[in-house]
């Protein structure tokens, strides 16, 4: 009985610590309140499909937020005073925690993740909208939530509730979406077998429409995925529809499960793109510079974005390398006098700056001091 007593105590402390604002950790929170902008009937309006003829009159569902737990995981590197990205999970089961290929990727970029208990593939559609949309509202009364960076994530059957409501509700999933081995199109599609797809949407908000055509959106599949045929013809759709930013992945030999880490991550080295989009414009410039051997003023412009996305820490990384190298030939050069090494050392250093170049710059400090 005691042990009984104190696991429940334990438990109310933890919800009740994850009800304060900025709460690090892992949670399973409750909430009471829920958006206006996922009431049912305005729902209705957005995503007809969804919706059976024989619903009720008050579609309300017997739904009822306070009602529902959710699984949240806010990383070690939160900081109140920045905004954080969002990742919001729709399971294909009943349980709402974070699967584990998604963990180190969504830890790296500082994604506090949210996923509903109790809305898995057996639960009527709009009520699994509607949990994805209260997550949204109220993290974002406990937490510094970047406003652009908000994801709407599933899989199998939760992959195609998140397409819906990407589209659906763009200006609530600002971010974009992120389909695991299951996506729907907004339009009917042709199947491989002869038949359809049937589109999700009957009507479009225009404005609603333009806002997704400007996220970024995931399609992860596998070649022996019974989903791959409908994942691989909405990509497509959506590429021919204007959507810029799409990235499609198929891992060979996947089945209808999740694919491997390695794959989330290419995912979510494309979604950077997204997420440091003052990084990425600063890596074209330096990409600019190092066309033109102008190696220090590349090196200049991505130095203040270092660690926050791979391909600028790739290209630091490179232009080390090179210079690294180039340092080694000169020191090799046993035909070299002091005075030519000392000259090339002067060029590798003033071509590729003393941080890239330190190693080229400690021999020439320690070939002056002599």
């Amino acid at each position: 009985m005691r042990t009984t007593v104190l696991f429940i105590a334990a438990a109310a402390a933890v919800l009740a610590c994850a009800e304060e604002p900025h709460a690090k950790g892992h949670y399973t929170m409750t909430f009471t309140k829920s958006d206006p902008v996922g009431d049912f009937t305005v729902m209705r309006r957005r995503l007809s499909s969804s919706f059976s003829s024989s619903s009720n009159a008050k579609n309300d569902y017997g739904y009822d937020v306070s009602a529902r737990t959710y699984e949240v995981d806010v990383p070690d590197s939160y900081d109140a005073a920045k905004p954080a990205p969002l990742f919001v999970w729709i399971s294909a089961t009943d349980g709402g925690g974070m699967q584990r290929q998604l963990r180190d990727s969504l830890a790296k970029r500082g994604f506090i993740y949210v996923g509903a208990n109790g809305t898995g593939n057996e639960v009527k559609v709009p009520i699994r909208f509607r949990a994805a949309i209260d997550a949204v509202f109220n993290l974002k009364q406990l937490y510094n939530i970047d406003p652009k960076q908000i994801y709407i994530a599933g899989n199998s059957g939760g992959g195609r509730c998140a397409s819906e409501l990407a589209i659906g509700y763009a200006d609530v999933f600002t971010g974009g979406g992120f389909y695991v081995i299951g996506c729907n199109f907004w339009d009917n599609l042709p199947s491989e077998k002869g038949g359809i797809y049937p589109g999700f949407m009957k009507k479009r908000d225009g404005k609603i429409f333009s806002l997704a055509k400007g996220h970024y959106f995931v399609f992860l599949t596998g070649s022996k995925d019974f989903n791959r045929d409908g994942t691989s013809k909405a990509y497509a759709g959506y590429k021919k529809a204007g959507f810029a930013n799409c990235f499609y992945n198929e891992t060979n030999g996947l089945g209808h499960e999740t694919p491997p880490a390695e794959d989330m991550e290419r995912a979510f080295a494309f979604l950077d793109h997204s997420l440091h989009a003052d990084a990425y414009a600063a890596l074209a410039l330096a990409e600019k510079s190092a066309k033109g051997l102008r190696y220090a003023d590349a090196a200049k412009k991505i130095a203040p974005f270092r660690g926050t996305c791979t391909a600028v820490d790739d290209m630091w990384s490179g232009f080390v390398a090179q210079a690294e190298d180039e340092t080694e030939k000169v020191l090799s050069n046993a035909s070299l006098n002091p005075a030519s090494r000392k000259m090339k050392l002067r060029d590798i250093v003033s071509r590729f700056g003393p941080d890239i170049a330190a190693r080229a710059k400690s021999e020439l400090d320690a070939s002056n001091a002599k």
